[in-house]
């Protein structure tokens, strides 16, 4: 199995071909804040902590309200109680039929880093118009504690299971975010081969689908390995920091370059697809970063079919994909998905050709979570 390969397209199933479990039990374990392991002392790295969701903390965008100004907010509320109060209601409320809720960087900050820093790659200020048109056809889906499982297989071996969920709203760097969690086993009897337990986890912003942070932890007979990723959509840059341990010997690396100003992670990127406008036809191409590097994500929903799932047959968009390295013309990877019709968008299967047959999943257990959850219970009186 070509793990490389694998991790290219989607790192959220991609490493499924190796990290799965038979069994279906997974540790409830959540990836630490990395500390220790990258020794991180910068104070601009201190608002990507992950905090409580709270309903009345204010946001960052909220936060450049300056002292004075809020002081004379105070006053006026102070007189004007009860004709002030349903007004704000009113002014404040957002069309139930909004796709995209504000963005938290403006067009004008976007040029501004591009005049201020000689290096922001010209590419970037293209990808940053391009790719505009697919954060307009998306429209978030979460439930919280939602849960898939899906059984992993080559060459028609079950190699183990990979569970994906959906955990509570957080906050982190001023923004109340979302919470995907993978978490990644070796089946028992493919340990004696090579043995397997990840988690890998993502943050994304709630508002505009963008992702703020990024952590993998691997802990394997081979390796152990620690992975970093901070997304600061304020300055447009990303953050990674490595650390892997094999043969006694400890690899570290540490960089940081540009961002475009829409783009997702290599685990986000699954999230996001089940949000987008799907339809017979329907094409999109949006940027992936992963580990500082750009990739182009490329998919087409090519038709709906009825598959076998858990024994019922349902409707499924199927969907190809295509990730490439920009200007390169040979394809790098290459995978099928198969997202449900319903409005829950279930990740149903997946299919992944690599150099000798092929990696193959399968939903074999699901909790669909919270229904009744909404985006107005994140943004209260917006929606």
């Amino acid at each position: 199995m070509n793990k490389k390969y694998i991790l290219i397209a989607f790192s959220s199933l991609l490493i499924l071909g190796c990290s799965s479990t038979k069994d279906r039990k997974f540790r409830d374990q959540v990836s630490s804040e990395l500390v220790e392991a990258f020794d991180l002392k910068d104070n601009q790295f201190e608002k990507f902590k992950v905090n409580e969701f709270k309903e009345d903390e204010k946001e960052l965008t909220d936060q450049k309200v300056s002292a004075a100004d809020s002081k004379s907010v105070k006053k006026v509320s102070s007189k004007k109680k009860k004709k002030s109060k349903p007004k704000k209601v009113v002014k404040k409320k957002v069309p139930a039929k909004a796709k995209v809720p504000q963005e938290t960087i403006s067009e004008e900050t976007v040029d501004k880093i591009g005049e201020e820093h000689e290096d922001y790659p010209d590419v970037f200020k293209g990808y940053n118009k391009k790719y505009k048109y697919v954060w307009n056809n998306v429209k978030p889906i979460f439930y919280p504690n939602e849960k898939f499982v899906l059984r992993a297989s080559y060459l028609g071996i079950t190699v183990g299971h990979a569970q994906l969920e959906t955990l509570p709203v957080v906050n982190v760097a001023g923004r109340k975010a979302f919470h995907f969690k993978g978490s990644l086993k070796s089946a028992s009897f493919y340990n004696y081969i090579y043995e397997v337990e990840d988690w890998i986890e993502s943050y994304v912003d709630a508002r505009t689908f963008l992702p703020v942070k990024y952590t993998l932890v691997q802990r394997e007979s081979g390796q152990n390995v620690d992975d970093l990723q901070l997304f600061d959509l304020e300055t447009l840059k990303t953050y990674f920091w490595y650390k892997r341990l094999k043969k006694g010997k400890i690899k570290k690396i540490e960089k940081n370059e540009f961002t475009p100003k829409y783009f997702q992670d290599s685990f986000s990127a699954l999230y996001f697809v089940r949000g987008l406008d799907l339809k017979i036809g329907s094409k999109y191409e949006f940027p992936i970063i992963t580990r500082t590097k750009i990739w182009l994500m490329k998919m087409e929903v090519e038709k709906i079919e009825e598959i076998k799932i858990m024994g019922k047959w349902v409707k499924a968009f199927k969907i190809k994909a295509e990730t490439r390295f920009p200007g390169v013309l040979s394809k790098k990877g290459d995978i099928n998905f198969w997202f449900s019709t319903d409005k829950y968008r279930k990740i149903l299967k997946f299919k992944a050709n690599v150099k000798i047959g092929a990696i193959e999943g399968e939903l074999v257990d699901y909790s669909q979570g919270d229904k009744r959850f909404t985006m107005s219970d994140i943004f209260p009186g917006e929606y």
